[in-house]
């Protein structure tokens, strides 16, 4: 199975109705130059903790993160570049148009599932740094907080799709590949994915991390 094409599919599938051509033709750019990570993560998650979900579901949830994560680095780069200060004002408009509608999407997407909360919290996040960034000791920091935030909520809402919660032991492992993968640019899936099913296996069948208990995806 090939969780990166999966989630690519979905990711095209979801903009293809896009109007205008030319918005629907800047949104396929996005998505050729993506890192798939996100979906990708979405979806492996999915399928190792159970096996019989459905693809189709878990590429558009995988597709949901995938959007919403590209709407926001697309607005974060338009920060940084500033084309109406010099640059190309038409280009600024239509990546923010771009943007607007990635995010959207996105959220459509992810609506009423157990993540819908985690995205919002990371727009949230993302609005705050990039207002303090220029003032901050650290921006660079700063907007690593982005990829970290989107590694995390693939996981989660790979389990979301499969258990409908989020047990612990696969939050600690979110957190633990935020750590490792949250930088920008995102790794390519093929370095990002290695190991991470048997981490997940493992991460579930160790007593010592299950132990704790569980956490709804919904807090």
């Amino acid at each position: 199975m090939d969780e990166t094409a999966h989630a690519r599919a979905a990711f095209s599938e979801g903009i293809g109705d896009i109007a205008p051509e030319a918005l629907r033709e800047r949104l396929e750019g996005v998505l050729k130059s993506a890192s798939m990570t996100p979906g990708a993560l979405t979806v492996v998650t999915a399928t190792t903790l159970d096996g019989s979900v459905e693809l189709d579901t878990a590429a558009r949830r995988g597709a949901g993160v995938q959007m919403s994560y590209e709407g926001l680095r697309l607005s974060r780069d338009l920060i940084h570049s500033n084309p109406w200060s010099g640059g190309d004002r038409n280009e600024g408009d239509m990546n923010a148009i771009a943007a607007e509608v990635l995010v959207a999407r996105g959220f459509e997407y992810l609506a009423h599932t157990g993540v819908a909360m985690d995205v919002v919290d990371a727009v949230r996040h993302f609005g705050r740094d990039q207002t303090i960034r220029e003032t901050h000791d650290a921006p660079a920091e700063l907007d690593r907080r982005l990829e970290a935030d989107f590694v995390r909520i693939a996981v989660r809402a790979g389990a979301d799709v499969a258990l409908e919660s989020v047990p612990e032991p696969i939050d600690t492992v979110a957190d633990e590949l935020a750590e490792e993968l949250g930088i920008d640019p995102l790794p390519e899936t093929e370095t990002a994915l290695g190991g991470v099913a048997e981490r997940i296996s493992t991460a579930v069948a160790s007593p010592d991390r299950t132990a704790a208990g569980s956490r709804s995806s919904s807090t």
